[in-house]
C-alpha cells in the first residue's frame, strides 16, 4: 500500500509526532535525508493492523520492531509475515516490512497468546 503526504500529515496530528522531517523537504535535507520520510511508529502500525488481520482473535503478547531503514513518503510499503515458533502459550510471528523496491526496510517480532 502507498503511505502518502496525507496520511503522514494525519498521524503526525493524531500522535503529535509534529517533525518536520516527515513532510518538509528542507527539514528532511537539514538532517541528510534525501526528502521526507515515514514516522517509524506509523509504520509499525501498519504492521500490528496487518498482524490483526492476520490473526483477529489472538492477543498481542509482545511486539518490538527494529528499523533498517528511512522510508520515503510516498513510498509502497508491504507487509508480510511468518510463524517461527508455537508453543503452549502461542506464538511468536516475524512481520517484515518492505518498500516498494523489496528492501526490508524494518522487522518486527510478534509474541502472541493462543
Amino acid at each position: 500500500a502507498k503511505v502518502g503526504l496525507e496520511q503522514v500529515r494525519l498521524y503526525a496530528a493524531l500522535s503529535g509526532d509534529d517533525n518536520p522531517i516527515h513532510v518538509d523537504p528542507e527539514a528532511a535535507r537539514s538532517v541528510g535525508l534525501a526528502e521526507p520520510v515515514i514516522q517509524g511508529m506509523l509504520l509499525m502500525g501498519l504492521a500490528d493492523t496487518a498482524l490483526a488481520g492476520w490473526l483477529p482473535e489472538a492477543r498481542v503478547k509482545k511486539f518490538a520492531t527494529r528499523f533498517a531503514l528511512p522510508v520515503p513518503v510516498g513510498a509502497d510499503v508491504a507487509i508480510t509475515g511468518r510463524v517461527v515458533m508455537v508453543d503452549a502459550g502461542g506464538a511468536t510471528l516475524r512481520v517484515l516490512i518492505k518498500d516498494g523496491t523489496g528492501r526490508m526496510v524494518a522487522m518486527a517480532e510478534a509474541v502472541v497468546a493462543a
